[in-house]
């Protein structure tokens, strides 16, 4: 028998034996990075480029910071960052290569382990696969201050699995109707786990000041009430051409025009989410790390 549970609820024993089969301690006082995740109910919201310009914030700020991109399918964030990596995470999901290997090195500062772009489904991603990533994560907590996870859109168990990896959990949307109907969807999804990472909203390709606010405001009483779930406004980033414009190839917008109203969007959200967050600092482990959030999540799959 195994009733003793953890915090989160799961069966310490099988907590004991994923952590023999990962090569993770039991119980570590190992200091973890703040795992911050961004994400998204559906595709085009720009999380991909709210989460690369936050990791050259970071980084400037003087955190060691990696990016994890974990949009399996559609992976961009090594052309956002201007990497040409030599392994991916198709590698590291696969088993054919380590972290170390596939971790990367980006000219602007953060590290990136790159998606995999040739995955045609994540149906193919079974429960092996999330154990290689919950090894690979751990590993990167214990080397970095911020892990940024670069989350598939959608509600996919795979898409949620990383989702919940994090302590705290970015949600980018813009004030359309059909983005925010699937940004609540993906709030009432998180509020229902026992164990929720706290989450913020940023609200994308605002047209005029104050409409993410306002937004904010209107998602934050629908999650309030039918979902019983509290969320906290990071703020909003204008519609701006300077983004629209933008080729492959191109440094970050942050590095590339640091004075634009985008980029200095992107570091007031910057700031309200690292004092929402302590400040982004390492904190001790102690067995409820990344690897055993993951372990939670895989074993109710």
């Amino acid at each position: 028998m195994e009733p003793d549970l953890d915090a989160s609820g799961v069966g310490r024993g099988f907590l004991r034996r994923f952590f023999r089969w990962a090569g993770v301690p039991e119980v570590s006082s190992q200091r973890e990075a703040t795992v911050l995740a961004v994400a998204s109910g559906k595709g085009g919201t720009g999380k991909s480029f709210l989460a690369t310009n936050l990791a050259v914030a970071l980084h400037r700020a003087g955190r060691r910071v990696v990016v994890v991109d974990c949009d399996f399918g559609l992976a961009n964030a090594h052309l956002l960052l201007g990497a040409n990596p030599r392994g991916t995470m198709l590698h590291l999901l696969s088993g054919a290569a380590t972290v170390q290997h596939v971790l990367a090195r980006t000219a602007f500062g953060p590290a990136l382990v790159a998606g995999g772009s040739g995955l045609t489904s994540l149906a193919e991603l079974g429960a092996r696969h999330m154990q290689a990533l919950a090894r690979a994560l751990h590993w990167l907590a214990g080397q970095h201050d911020v892990v940024l996870l670069d989350c598939s859109a959608g509600l996919s168990p795979q898409a949620m699995i990383t989702v919940l990896a994090a302590q705290h959990v970015v949600i980018v949307t813009n004030p359309e109707i059909a983005a925010l109907t699937d940004a609540y969807a993906l709030i009432k999804c998180i509020a229902r786990q026992c164990e929720r990472p706290e989450l913020h909203v940023v609200v994308n390709r605002v047209t005029r000041p104050g409409l993410g606010h306002a937004t904010f405001e209107r998602l934050a009483a629908v999650s309030r009430r039918f979902a019983g779930a509290e969320i906290h406004y990071a703020g909003e980033v204008p519609e701006d051409p300077a983004v629209a414009h933008r080729r492959l190839g191109q440094p970050p917008l942050l590095v590339r025009l640091p004075e634009c109203p985008t980029a200095r969007a992107i570091l007031s959200a910057m700031a309200t989410l690292e004092t929402r967050t302590g400040g982004f600092v390492t904190k001790p482990a102690a067995g409820h790390g990344v690897a055993a959030r993951m372990a939670a999540q895989i074993r109710r799959w």
